[in-house]
């Protein structure tokens, strides 16, 4: 089964955050990306940052973005609790 990494840069409200790895094995990149937002409170806690999947040898397949504006409003759609 591959092994992808996600690499991950954060920032919180003050400053940026060290770049954090994770290797995670997956059958393909939609699973390895499905995992990656399963968890994402733990890569991205209260901050923003982006996230992204690379492969063994070093192409990157996958990145997401998230900002301090999709954190602070509610998905479209959705009625905040």
């Amino acid at each position: 089964m591959p092994v992808y990494r996600l690499l991950s840069a954060s920032r919180d409200r003050r400053e940026a955050l060290p770049l954090h790895h994770l290797s995670i094995e997956a059958p393909t990149v939609r699973h390895a990306a499905a995992r990656v937002l399963g968890r994402a409170d733990e890569v991205f806690g209260d901050g923003t940052g982006e996230a992204w999947l690379v492969t063994e040898d070093g192409a990157r397949v996958w990145s997401v973005s998230l900002d301090a504006e999709e954190i602070e409003a509610p998905a479209p759609g959705l009625v905040p609790a």
